[in-house]
């Protein structure tokens, strides 16, 4: 038998109330990007990394008054294994377009007005916050999708604009084009 991909699940069940300890447990398997098999089972690939996320998720879980466990587990059919891997590439893939699309209205307000644009970016600090909702992507991005360099290299344009002299102001229509 040839060797089989290794995951971790986890497992819970917490009370219904108070909700807010549910949506906590949910927004930790959204930063973690873990996607759900089953209701109430979670799973990652396995790496030692994330079995201390789980681990430490397992144990909040429990000081809440709910119940988990996490298992070490390999897929039988390989139809379910793909279904599962499509879900991770899917939520990475929203998660990358998602700042491409920022970027993009951004490269449309530096085509209309790059000195107001660029002021704007920095002001309002937008290239640190989608800098922030890279590494947060980056993160999840469990299967490293091609769309994720691309998200990188784009930030990496973005960065050097923003940090454009007075002198090589030149370079922005080439910089520009890079977005």
């Amino acid at each position: 038998m040839a060797d089989r991909r290794k995951w971790i699940a986890l497992g819970y069940n917490l009370p219904v109330v108070p909700s807010k300890n549910r949506v906590y447990v949910w927004r930790k398997l959204k930063e973690f990007g873990a996607v759900y098999y089953k209701q109430g089972v979670a799973v990652l690939p396995h790496q030692k990394e994330k079995l201390g996320w789980f681990a430490g998720l397992v144990q909040k879980i429990r000081e809440m008054g709910g119940e988990a466990s996490i298992l070490e587990i390999s897929f039988l059919d390989s139809d379910d294994e793909k279904e599962i891997i499509t879900k991770f590439a899917e939520q990475s893939r929203e998660d990358y377009q998602q700042i491409l699309r920022e970027i993009k209205r951004l490269r449309q307000d530096l085509e209309e007005s790059p000195a107001e644009a660029i002021h704007r970016i920095i002001e309002q600090e937008l290239w640190d916050k989608l800098h922030k909702k890279y590494k947060a992507a980056h993160k999840r991005d469990h299967f490293k999708l091609a769309i994720g360099k691309d998200t990188e290299h784009r930030l990496a344009v973005l960065q050097k604009i923003i940090r454009l002299d007075r002198k090589d102001v030149r370079l922005l229509p080439e910089y520009i084009q890079l977005l």
